[in-house]
């Protein structure tokens, strides 16, 4: 396991010069532990006393902001009010909010009030949503955007041009919205950063079916890297709560 994961860790080749100094915002929320996908009151409850981050997706069903990846969990009917209510101290916590569809201005200042109902900052909620209209919006309020990776970002097949060309994409995203960081799965973060160094990312390893002392490896490794302000990570993701 130790073997797999420091390899994971390893340096790749560089076929490109690393941006070194892209233009990013100050990190404005406390550097904390995130568990992924509290969308349940019950998983809130179980989760509050150790993570002091938690990843909520969110998905707008007629006019209402469900906690729900995707239209079978909103069947639940699973209001974002009902997961902050079952912490106990909800303006304590940093909140990732994986944004599941396109909000208008109404819903997104709605997240907003409805935080506020709870004490939590505007500082402490995180909006991750991919490029389009809701991160634009998200950028025109001055909310703090997680701006996803894009797809083959890891796949440039050992080719200098196309290596390039993924790094001028997502540098051009990078300076149209201006996120707080980028977000991306583990298995991106060795070519992150290696080409995009200072710029600050949100990377998360969610997939878990039983416990594992890998993440706590890959934690404390990350720990080490000064750009990674959030490493998330899951617990029993087996368990239906």
């Amino acid at each position: 396991m130790y073997i797999y994961t420091d390899h994971m860790f390893a340096p790749i080749t560089l076929l490109e010069t690393p941006h070194l100094t892209p233009t990013y915002k100050k990190w404005p929320a406390p550097i904390v532990p995130f568990i992924h996908k509290v969308n349940t009151p019950a998983r809130a409850y179980q989760k509050d006393k150790k993570y002091p981050g938690f990843e909520v997706d969110v998905l707008s069903d007629h006019g209402d902001l469900l906690a729900a990846h995707d239209p079978t969990e909103a069947m639940r009917n699973i209001k974002l009010t009902d997961i902050f209510k079952a912490v106990k101290n909800p303006q304590e916590k940093v909140w990732w909010i994986d944004v599941k569809s396109e909000l208008t201005d109404t819903e997104i200042d709605e997240i907003v009030q409805q935080a506020a109902q709870y004490k939590i900052p505007v500082d402490s909620l995180l909006f991750e949503v991919s490029a389009g209209p809701t991160a634009k919006r998200i950028t025109q309020k001055g909310l703090g955007l997680l701006l996803p990776l894009i797809e083959g970002f890891d796949e440039d097949k050992n080719d200098a041009t196309t290596r390039a060309q993924l790094n001028a994409r997502m540098l051009a995203l990078w300076e149209e919205y201006k996120p707080l960081a980028v977000s991306a799965s583990f298995g991106k973060y060795a070519y992150l950063r290696a080409y995009f160094p200072n710029i600050p990312k949100a990377i998360y390893y969610s997939a878990t079916q039983r416990p594992s002392i890998k993440k706590s490896f890959m934690r404390r490794h990350m720990a080490q890297d000064p750009s990674v302000k959030i490493f998330m990570t899951d617990e029993y993701s087996w368990i239906n709560l």
